[in-house]
């Protein structure tokens, strides 16, 4: 009786002009829709912060595989660490640079003499 019914079934089916079956997302598929749902948010929680404002000017767009873990890099590229304007943030401390100016990273890196010697050695892509 069973098997009856279903080719009862499928006889039907094939006869009409329209079929209505809905087939799901793959896991895949819906892993691609949600790392652009997220990656989306991110960027525009990302160019919307109060915070990183020196870092969005070095990296406007997220991207996951620019991710780098060196110490020193990752100092700059977040205006953390040694720089006197971080530490005076933070700790209070004297944030003048060895030329008198404030030091900044943009100061160190951009435009300070006493580092020019040592900026022509920085990668060019920076």
């Amino acid at each position: 009786m069973g098997n009856e019914r279903a080719d009862l079934l499928a006889k039907e089916a094939s006869n009409r002009d329209l079929i209505d079956v809905q087939f799901t997302c793959s896991k895949a598929q819906i892993r691609n829709i949600n790392n652009k749902t997220l990656t989306k948010n991110w960027q525009c929680r990302w160019m919307q912060s109060k915070n990183g404002k020196w870092t969005r000017l070095i990296y406007p767009e997220i991207n996951m595989s620019r991710l780098s873990a060196d110490f020193y890099y990752n100092q700059i590229i977040t205006e953390h660490g040694i720089f006197g304007a971080f530490q005076n943030r933070k700790l209070g401390k004297d944030c003048k640079c060895q030329c008198g100016e404030d030091e900044t990273i943009k100061h160190v890196i951009m435009e300070c003499p006493v580092w020019a010697q040592q900026r022509g050695k920085l990668p060019k892509s920076w």
